[in-house]
């Protein structure tokens, strides 16, 4: 008789991902939920105190990570991604808000400002520190989004939908705050190494792009985002492809097909400066022609005889009618006096 198979189902926990390193104790609970009940909180306490209290204590646990995990000179711009990621989703969650006047979001948000200065092991904090301008905190999150599928590897091709509901949690509340009422959003990110067009959400839920080449050096400059996606043809830059196919997952449909329309356009206007540049040699050669070669020498002297000839003949047949017309006046005077 054989031994009964047991088989067991892997738990996913947020807090064990390798992209949560500096947010694990934040993650063994539900942090968003947490300060976004604190905030609704405010409608019957009518004060901050709770809220600030709970900005506080996430904050602290944060810090014990960064104080047990951290590792100098490798860990400092990891390190700075996850304190920007819960910095901007504080703002996401206290200005998205209508329970709390504005003067309320102004001081929460300096608060949670001044908790840069309690970062430790950090050492350029100056540098670490993002604005805090929309499109700043678009691009913040959508650099973080693709490091932490980077380094997320495993677990998402473990447990794909279990994971995609964790994307949900984590960026659903910074896609409402930053996307705008009407209309999409579209991201370009490219750089030698990759080249991608989606719509900002749709990105920030999708774990399609794990890019294991050229993420290091990829930094917000080399990201655009526009509510129009054709002004982001304009943007591509050819220079830019990669002759690498080992990492083509890092090409999306909607870049490669965008990519095929700029350099069909660039095509067509090279054929028609191709045709008006021929037309142009031909003009100048049989200007040429015409003023210094013998077979142009002769055209003139055949065209001044032509001109000559016509003048004749226009002479005589201005004489010719001027004759006609005295004899009619003649004619004319004639019958009249016959009358």
């Amino acid at each position: 008789m054989k031994p009964s198979m047991c088989t067991r189902s892997v738990q996913f926990e947020n807090d064990i991902l390798p992209s949560n390193l500096f947010l694990k104790k934040l993650n063994e609970n539900k942090y968003s939920e947490e300060l976004n009940r604190q905030v609704e909180s405010y409608k019957s306490h009518n004060n901050t105190a709770q809220i600030i209290s709970k900005i506080n204590e996430q904050f602290k646990k944060i810090t014990d990570d960064i104080n047990s995990s951290f590792i100098e000179n490798r860990d400092e711009i990891k390190c700075c991604r996850d304190i920007n990621y819960y910095i901007d989703l504080v703002n996401a969650i206290v200005k998205s808000t209508d329970i709390l006047p504005k003067r309320i979001q102004d001081n929460l948000i300096s608060h949670v400002e001044q908790k840069w200065k309690e970062v430790p092991k950090v050492k350029h904090i100056d540098e670490c520190k993002g604005k805090i301008d929309l499109d700043s905190i678009r691009k913040r999150c959508i650099l973080k989004h693709l490091h932490d599928l980077k380094m997320d590897k495993d677990p998402i091709n473990s447990s794909s939908e279990k994971y995609k509901t964790y994307m949900s949690e984590k960026w659903d509340k910074l896609i409402g705050y930053t996307k705008p009422y009407y209309g999409g959003l579209y991201v370009k990110i490219e750089n030698d190494s990759m080249g991608i067009i989606d719509l900002y959400d749709h990105l920030l839920h999708s774990t399609d792009y794990i890019c294991d080449d050229g993420l290091d050096n990829l930094s917000s400059d080399d990201i655009t985002i526009s509510t129009d996606m054709d002004s982001l043809i304009n943007t591509i830059s050819l220079d830019k492809i990669s002759t690498n196919d080992n990492n083509r997952e890092c090409y999306n449909k909607t870049y490669i097909n965008m990519l095929k329309r700029k350099t069909s356009a660039i095509q067509r206007v090279n054929n028609f400066l191709s045709i008006g540049i021929a037309l142009l040699g031909f003009t100048l050669i049989l200007i040429f022609l015409y003023k210094f070669s013998p077979l142009g020498s002769l055209l003139r002297r055949f065209s001044k005889k032509k001109i000559e000839i016509d003048g004749n003949m226009s002479e005589e047949e201005m004489s010719e009618l001027y004759e006609n017309s005295e004899n009619g006046r003649q004619y004319i005077s004639y019958n009249s006096v016959s009358q």
